[in-house]
């Protein structure tokens, strides 16, 4: 006879609106209430003493027994996914079940209708811009770090200075830009953003100022240049450290005088600009080398807004892989995937040297790839799974600081022979290893790389 508690415990069960699946340790089907006999078109009877996989096509078996395995094995607690069945939407939960000394004695499925908190979903995402959409994206900030870069964004939306933000590729430059002008009194005129590493360099003019009929072959109408069409919002330069010397002078003098002139034109057009500008160079660098203007550094960089990298606001990682999770899954129409407890350690380990573009790429292809609800490491880009580099380097006697001999050499060009000899040192004794050498110098990476291709340090004679 059952006891008491055990009939009360079973009529709970029956009487609950979620459907409820329990295997056994086994992977055998015990239970099955009325609720899950509704929600899974199949009657009880039939399926009680049988598999999972026998309620499950074939293609599923291999991604149901991965996941039942993680549980009794303790790589995962839980698990969940969203599917869609009979026109309405069902989260389902898995559970490992243990006795209280921690044996496993089977697994729980817990099937719930969300058909109506996924149409709210819906609607609202219809509703949601694609500005509303950038927003959303810099918002997703949980780090000091990204919290203090947001906030000050915000907080420069109100004036209208001038802002350089700098940052290495991926980090999420365009983003603060976003915001930026979001917040700011010209938001309802136009962003207009210019890849300025991505001009030719006979047509940057002609981008930049505008031209009118007849300045140059082909020229058949007037065109209106990126700062015309800026006028009353904001101009966003990104990589604007690559312009070439001769663009620079030209940019120059139109931030000075507040005024273009088109190509072929004779009258200077008036400009209310705002200027944003972003680069992932170390523009003082490229002033003391002569690759860029001091007098537009210190034009453009009137305030200085610094995006640091993923691997230096790691609270970040887990959110934004989330949001990622939610913004693929939703375009190639699969259910939400979950990130197994293994790939959230491999993400948290890795140093991500292509910042959030390389986790957005990583979610990407795991959510392309994975067949079910949960996102495992081999899902994931082979480049996360190799072991990272050290982040410090090894313990070595300190160098001494190398003596530059005695030279009438101008100042730049003395600070840039001891710049090259004090790094050569650093090379040398942390055995040319790069990630060592950047890190005991307290500069990133990339910009270590430039300063070896300046130097001409990669094949020292």
């Amino acid at each position: 006879m059952e006891s008491g508690f055990l009939s009360m415990y079973r009529s709970i069960v029956e009487e609950m609106a979620e459907g409820v699946v329990f295997l056994d340790a086994d992977d055998m089907i015990r239970i099955c209430n009325p609720a899950a006999e509704r929600i899974r078109k199949v009657k009880a009877a039939r399926i009680l003493g049988k598999t999972i996989y026998s309620i499950h096509p074939p293609r599923m078996h291999a991604r149901i027994r991965q996941l039942v395995e993680s549980l009794k094995a303790g790589r995962i607690s839980t698990g969940s996914r969203i599917i869609q069945a009979q026109g309405r939407y069902f989260s389902n939960s898995y559970s490992a079940i243990k006795s209280p000394q921690g044996e496993y004695l089977g697994t729980l499925l817990v099937s719930r209708d969300v058909t109506e908190e996924k149409r709210l979903e819906e609607e609202n995402q219809s509703l949601r811009t694609p500005a509303d959409a950038e927003k959303m994206q810099c918002l997703v900030v949980h780090s000091e770090a990204a919290q203090r870069v947001r906030d000050m964004a915000v907080a420069l939306g109100s004036i209208d200075s001038t802002v350089l933000v700098t940052g290495e590729n991926g980090t999420g430059k365009e983003c603060v830009v976003n915001l930026l002008h979001q917040h700011s009194a010209r938001r309802n005129a136009p962003l207009i953003k210019v890849n300025c590493a991505a001009l030719p360099e006979n047509l940057i003019e002609s981008e930049l100022f505008g031209y009118v009929k007849g300045a140059f072959t082909g020229a058949s109408e007037n065109r209106k240049g990126k700062f015309e069409l800026a006028h009353g919002g904001t101009l966003f330069l990104d990589e604007v450290g690559d312009l070439p010397l001769a663009a620079q002078a030209k940019l120059l003098r139109v931030i000075q005088e507040r005024a273009v002139q088109p190509l072929g034109g004779k009258k200077e057009v008036l400009l209310d600009v705002r200027i944003v500008a972003a680069t992932n160079h170390v523009l003082s660098d490229d002033v003391a080398s002569g690759r860029f203007r001091e007098d537009l550094f210190y034009r453009l960089n009137v305030i200085h807004l610094e995006v640091p990298p993923l691997r230096d606001r790691r609270d970040d990682i887990v959110p934004l892989a989330q949001m990622f999770l939610e913004k693929f899954s939703a375009r190639m129409g699969k259910p939400v995937r979950t990130l197994s407890e293994e790939a959230l350690k491999t993400l948290m380990a890795h140093p991500f040297p292509g910042n959030i573009r390389q986790l957005e790429h990583a979610i990407e292809r795991a959510v392309a790839l994975s067949s079910g609800e949960l996102i495992l490491p081999d899902d994931l880009p082979p480049d996360l799974l190799e072991s990272p580099a050290p982040a410090a380097p090894p313990p070595a006697t300190v160098a001494a600081i190398p003596v530059i001999p005695d030279t009438d050499k101008p100042l730049k060009e003395a600070l840039a022979a001891f710049e090259r000899e004090y790094i050569a040192q650093t090379l040398k004794r942390c055995g040319e290893r790069k990630s060592y050498a950047a890190a005991e110098l307290g500069i990133s990476r990339k910009n270590l790389w430039e300063k070896i291709q300046r130097y001409n340090l990669a094949n020292p004679v």
